[in-house]
């Protein structure tokens, strides 16, 4: 339960992500002069037990006008958590390899949309299940491959949210909806391999780098918690070069502007007010 998470964990530091809403880190259109733009998720430190008062004080707010979860909180030794350092009986295989271990805690609603991760990870499921739609990166265009600018968001107070311009780009989240496909727009997806694979407590995912997937987390109670661990570790670098490779010849530049007169090749199916934030 929560209460069994705030006694043993409540004083450890993590860092914890705010989103206006469920779909956490997602691409949106602003307008066609801009161009696409990725919304990075507003990041803060704290410890386990200010995360657990913040998730309750927007769970309890009517409407509902932000969602916190530990995503991708990155720690050097997962042993303070009672969590091992190292993915169980696959030690040998990825000790010389290994980078980052992060920790994962949310409750539901929590999608984290359709993107790839530049490295191999193994994800154990502690307490809660979640559920992977994966794509074959054998037909990685189907899902329209695009590079955008990146914005963070600033977190002013609950459920306050600004846009902060950045320069950097990504390369990670495609266009297509997975949930809900618009195949007018994205015909290549009829053509995509999808699957979908199930991930309850006590289970252990390998997802190798550069498969597209989309992560919904679960609860089977309102007083527990969806809590797992990843480990990241290099690949074989040929995958890396044929990555490039794609790179350079597949994926849509979505962060320039439209030509005058045209509807923008990565819009979203409604443009937002030219006054929203």
């Amino acid at each position: 339960t929560r209460n069994d998470y705030r006694r043993a964990w409540g004083d450890l530091e993590v860092i914890a992500s705010f989103s206006p809403d469920a779909l956490f880190q997602r691409g949106r259109l602003f307008s066609n002069e801009e161009g696409r733009r990725h919304l990075g998720l507003h990041r803060q430190r704290m410890k386990f037990s200010e995360y657990l008062e913040v998730l309750e004080r927007a769970e309890s707010s009517d409407p509902v006008v932000e969602h916190v979860s530990i995503s991708q909180s990155q720690s050097r030794d997962l042993s303070i958590f009672g969590l091992p350092n190292m993915p169980p009986l696959l030690e040998d295989l990825v000790r010389t390899t290994m980078d980052v271990r992060n920790l994962w805690i949310s409750t539901p609603p929590k999608t984290s949309v359709l993107h790839f991760d530049w490295q191999d990870s193994v994800l154990l499921q502690i307490s809660g299940r979640k559920r992977f739609t994966v794509i074959d990166p054998a037909r990685m265009h189907t899902a329209y491959p695009c590079v955008v600018k990146m914005e963070t968001l600033i977190r002013d107070a609950p459920g306050v949210f600004r846009r902060v311009d950045g320069a950097r780009e990504i390369d990670n989240f495609p266009l297509v909806n997975i949930t809900h496909p618009d195949f007018d727009r994205h015909p290549l997806f009829k053509d995509a391999h999808v699957m979908t694979i199930d991930v309850p407590a006590g289970s252990a995912l390998l997802l190798p780098a550069y498969w597209y997937h989309q992560v919904e987390s679960y609860t089977d109670g309102p007083d527990e918690m969806n809590v797992a661990v990843n480990f990241w570790f290099q690949g074989h670098s040929l995958a890396t070069r044929l990555y490039r490779t794609l790179r350079e010849n597949v994926f849509i530049n979505c962060s320039i502007p439209a030509r005058e007169g045209e509807v923008h090749l990565c819009r979203d199916s409604v443009l937002p007010p030219r006054s929203e934030s």
